[in-house]
């Protein structure tokens, strides 16, 4: 995996984010995934208008499956629990007829990052944005995303519906970016000709996620690179 190929992934996944993979027929999803019985605590009610998170997304846990389209196809799925603050998400995507797997585990601003088809070794850094991120859902998660997107020369567009969800809309001359609750429904960028595209398929949010997704590979070497 190219660290920056996976550091982009890590950005636009979340805000994530997500940031991000599902699985396919065969189940790749549980490549590399220590045993885990322990589930993960979950709310059971949508949260209330303008209520505050303690992570970067309003709702406390869910699980949302993304479709690649453009420049690369694949899927995508994204487990999350605590608000965002504690995430996993499998990744498959194909371009220019490779195709690849990736899975990125978050716990706050640490992750890691590891291919489910090399058994040796991964790597893990720190992540300030997830830090910020965290700090700006306790005050207004939404002026932080606006400042993030304008610096990418992107402007708040109004709303739209996407997936039955009502979505803030970012919009700029690189693209479009449609935003619920802190979490990217859909985003599409255009650099030139090339169009590159990630859009939810599926989104079930504060329902049980098992706590084996948020669990680090014992078999695995992890390599600390620095933050960025």
């Amino acid at each position: 995996m190219e660290k920056i190929r996976l550091i982009t992934i890590l950005i636009l996944a979340p805000a994530i984010i997500i940031v991000a993979g599902c699985r396919s027929n065969n189940k790749p999803a549980e490549k590399n995934l220590a045993p885990e019985t322990e589930t993960a605590k979950t709310a059971t009610q949508e949260p209330e208008a303008g209520s505050k998170a303690n992570g970067p997304f309003a709702v406390r846990s869910g699980i949302i499956e993304y479709r690649f389209y453009g420049d690369k196809t694949g899927k995508s799925t994204q487990y999350f629990d605590d608000h965002g603050t504690k995430s996993a998400v499998f990744t498959e995507t194909t371009s220019d007829g490779e195709t690849t797997e990736s899975w990125t585990l978050t716990f706050g601003e640490e992750q890691y990052m590891w291919d489910p088809s090399d058994h040796g070794e991964g790597m893990k850094l720190k992540n300030p944005l997830m830090t910020m991120m965290v700090e700006s859902a306790e005050k207004d998660m939404l002026s932080y995303l606006t400042k993030m997107y304008e610096q990418m020369g992107m402007a708040q567009s109004g709303t739209e519906v996407f997936q039955g969800k009502k979505c803030t809309v970012y919009k700029g001359e690189m693209g479009k970016v449609l935003i619920w609750e802190g979490i990217m429904m859909k985003s599409e960028m255009k650099v030139g000709t090339m169009v590159s595209g990630q859009e939810v398929t599926s989104i079930k949010t504060n329902v049980t996620v098992d706590g084996k997704y948020f669990r680090i590979p014992d078999n695995i070497t992890f390599n600390e690179i620095p933050g960025f």
